[in-house]
């Protein structure tokens, strides 16, 4: 299957497609709600060596682009090959993984490749974000807009009866149902969630559970990243946030698309999960940062998902926010998998936080984050 298949643009706008993340993350939380203080927009990149050497001497202090690596490596299922594995030389090997990486970073920067697969912005794109980011619209009007596309509408219906986002056991068999339950508010990010949510297949193989990890990555990263501008920025730059988040998740899925199709050339080398976990994090900021042109965003957008693949930590809002967010939903996601503790992982997240003096409750969002 090619990159257009794996990586197809859900056309619809799922109002509740993500109640239950959203909801879980940010009720009864506004006055809780984590902020960032623009004065740290000069510190250094937690995964590069900082110039405090005491940084790197304090274990405490997390590294989150190495951890969202260790993330993605981990998904990579070593024992799992297309076909018998050929013992090779180590050095062999390693210079065969180090061609499918330059290969990878070759196709994707090939303008042949975007026009033929970049993910086609969503038609009802533009007229979403100016009903959301409108103090005065109303849910009738948003629901009239969804309405517009029936495929969008049925779509929205069957994520929002899903046992993940279902909220109450009678179905949701309308659209101002599933607006009314959720609000004016609590649309935004949802409607941003179900823009740029991919449809995925995970299947078999070595990398056949890489597109989960990494979506479920992306979505508790941009909740995070959303929740931390709403506090001091408002409901408008959130949703900017939650869009900038979600777009560098949709770039991460594309990435790991031509990393799956090039290792599928080779089906006697089982994918080396370094290999992959570097070629996701040196592609995916410049692959999304193509889609947001592509879509025509904001130049703001395209600014924050730049900053993700610099040196030093980013200065703009958005970009900071979403390095935090991608940060604590990559040391939850290795909680989970029993990595370290539940108290070690927020131990550390509140070490980071303190040294980027990034302010929050940390221990309630946390909590939010392992569930």
């Amino acid at each position: 299957m090619d990159a257009v298949g794996w990586v197809a643009v859900a056309g619809t706008v799922a109002v509740l497609a993500g109640i239950g993340a959203w909801w879980s993350f940010h009720a009864d939380a506004a006055d809780r709600r984590p902020t960032i203080d623009p004065a740290d927009a000069q510190d250094d990149d937690e995964d590069w060596p900082p110039t405090d050497a005491g940084d790197v001497a304090d274990p405490g202090i997390p590294r989150g682009r190495t951890l969202v690596r260790e993330l993605y490596a981990l998904a990579v299922d070593t024992k799992t090959v297309g076909a018998a594995p050929v013992a090779v030389a180590p050095e062999e090997a390693a210079s065969a993984h180090a061609a499918i990486a330059a290969a990878c970073a070759n196709l994707l920067s090939r303008t042949q490749f975007q026009a033929r697969h970049m993910p086609r912005r969503p038609y009802l794109l533009p007229k979403l974000m100016r009903a959301i980011n409108d103090p005065d619209v109303s849910l009738e009007h948003i629901a009239r807009i969804v309405s517009e596309d029936p495929a969008l509408s049925a779509n929205l219906l069957r994520i929002a009866n899903s046992p993940f986002y279902r909220i109450q056991e009678k179905p949701v068999e309308s659209l101002m149902r599933a607006a009314t339950l959720l609000g004016l508010d609590g649309l935004r990010p949802v409607i941003a969630a179900a823009l740029v949510q991919p449809v995925m297949q995970t299947g078999e193989g070595p990398l056949g559970r890489l597109p989960g990890v990494i979506w479920e990555h992306t979505q508790l990263a941009s909740d995070v990243a959303a929740g931390m501008i709403r506090g001091g920025r408002g409901q408008e730059d959130a949703f900017a946030a939650q869009m900038v988040g979600l777009l560098h998740g949709l770039g991460a899925i594309m990435v790991a698309q031509v990393l799956r199709d090039n290792y599928a050339l080779h089906p006697h080398l089982p994918p080396d999960p370094r290999t992959v976990a570097r070629v996701l994090d040196e592609q995916t900021a410049p692959m999304a940062h193509r889609i947001a042109v592509s879509w025509e965003l904001s130049e703001r957008i395209g600014t924050a998902l730049d900053a993700q693949r610099a040196d030093g930590m980013p200065a703009d809002p958005l970009g900071r926010a979403l390095r935090a967010g991608r940060l604590a939903a990559a040391l939850a996601m290795l909680a989970r998998q029993g990595k370290f503790s539940r108290d070690e992982g927020l131990a550390m997240l509140e070490a980071w936080a303190q040294h980027r003096r990034i302010h929050a409750d940390f221990a309630g969002m946390w909590e939010r984050l392992l569930v």
